[in-house]
């Protein structure tokens, strides 16, 4: 796109990236956009490039010096692109470039600044509340689409549209990038080609992708960690962050400002609100659970921070079936609950629970016989009378005379007739089988 001469000259250069992997080493750049504006926020040009090195698509070394051209000088403005950037430089510098230092700004450092009160951070809700158009929307949207977002929400906060005093690291960004130029071209020789990485790998998230990832970031992050957050988000969600490539992560803290142990903070309370959400959602049947710990390998967590929370938020207690000596344990006698609260039980207790389907009686009826109340069946309530030492002797030769392998068979004591005298009999009249003369029916033909 040509250079509108109506504007001043660029001064500012919002820049999105597409790379292949999180990891720099073998991390490539695939596609580039870059659209430049000027000090008061007017678009001066745009251009964008895909890059393969098979020659099917453009060479990165093709375009090197178009980006020298683009981008030298320029204070340089992502969203969250700060790891893009890095692959850039680290591809350059295969092809021989020695870059300076590059003066860097982010759109989301500067919206704490520009929008305070956002919730979420992402590049579609800083622009719907600053006002500016995002064709597409994420995650589907172009390079292009997204470099033209950033230049338009850039664009707001030089003009100060919000009426905030400037931001000082937006005006210093300038001057620091227009210090260091780049070279005219390459000082080394080229290393030889590196191999174009395959497809990437399937996402780690799925059930909690979208909209629980942002909320667990708003829940626990700050000016210093929203960027580092949004990363391991986005990564997770379109599988470039994997637990065969989480040791990138550590290659990303210092592009954050963050040490080691800060990074594994943030991260293990962005786990622990993405558990949380889960319990609040009733979302953590046998799927997510395993989702959940594919993201606790993937962000160094322990493994036992899904289930014990899960344990904890329930108001049912969580007794075993049985205990170390094999009977069941006593109980507070709670009937009623929840079927949630049933399938945090069975969860805890070792049960699949499936989706969310209705719970299986099995389930159902396990949970009710580990929370009743114990009967105790060893004293009988009713009290006999001994017999006479006639009657034990009359019993004794009776069964004697049958044999060691026969009893008596006990039969029920005659009814007393409760019709008074003189009423007339009901089965009077009515014909009586002779149950003598019935056939027995045959095994395996029972009567109906």
């Amino acid at each position: 796109m040509a250079r509108d001469e109506r504007v001043g000259k660029p001064a500012y250069a919002a820049v999105s990236t597409r790379i292949t992997g999180i990891q720099l080493a073998g991390a490539r750049l695939r596609e580039i956009a870059v659209v430049r504006i000027d000090e008061r926020g007017a678009v001066v040009d745009e251009w964008s490039a895909v890059l393969h090195p098979d020659g099917a698509w453009i060479a990165l070394a093709d375009v090197a010096a178009t980006l020298r051209e683009r981008l030298s000088q320029m204070a340089i403005v992502t969203h969250n692109g700060r790891l893009g950037i890095e692959v850039l430089r680290s591809e350059l510098s295969h092809l021989g470039w020695e870059l300076p230092t590059l003066a860097q700004l982010t759109i989301i450092d500067a919206s704490y600044h520009y929008l305070p009160g956002l919730v979420h951070r992402r590049l579609s809700d800083c622009c719907t509340a600053a006002g500016v158009p995002f064709e597409g929307g994420q995650p589907n949207s172009g390079p292009l689409n997204e470099a033209r977002a950033v230049a338009g929400l850039l664009a707001r906060f030089v003009q100060s549209a919000s009426g905030l005093p400037d931001l000082p690291e937006l005006l210093q960004v300038t001057l620091r990038a227009w210090v260091y130029p780049w070279p005219e071209g390459p000082t080394r020789t080229p290393e030889p080609p590196r191999p174009w990485p395959g497809r990437r790998g399937p996402s780690v998230l799925t059930t909690l992708a979208g909209q629980p990832l942002a909320d667990a970031i708003a829940a626990v992050a700050d000016v210093r960690t929203n960027g580092y957050l949004s990363l391991v988000a986005e990564t997770l969600q379109d599988g470039r962050l994997t637990p065969q490539t989480s040791s990138g992560l550590a290659e990303a803290e210092p592009l954050y400002r963050l040490t080691p142990d800060a990074a594994a903070d943030i991260r293990k309370k962005f786990f622990d609100a993405l558990v949380q959400q889960a319990i609040e959602a009733d979302r953590y049947h046998l799927e997510a659970r395993q989702e959940l710990w594919r993201v606790a390998d993937t962000l160094g967590c322990a493994r036992e921070s899904v289930i014990e929370p899960i344990v904890e938020a329930t108001p049912v207690e969580f007794p075993k079936l049985v205990d170390e000596s094999g009977t069941k344990k006593p109980t507070d006698g709670r009937r009623s609950s929840s079927p949630a609260q049933m399938r945090a039980w069975a969860i805890a207790n070792g049960f699949d629970v499936e989706g969310y389907i209705r719970l299986p009686w099995s389930i159902v009826r396990a949970f009710e016989e580990a929370h009743a109340e114990p009967v105790d069946r060893t004293v009988r309530q009713t009290v006999l009378e001994e017999p006479s030492a006639s009657e034990r002797a009359t019993r004794n030769e009776s069964r004697s005379a049958l044999g060691p392998d026969q009893r008596p068979i006990p039969m029920p004591a005659p009814r007393a007739n409760p019709r008074p005298s003189g009423t007339p009999d009901p089965d009077e009249g009515v014909p009586q089988l002779d149950f003598d003369r019935l056939e027995t029916p045959p095994i395996g033909n029972p009567l109906v």
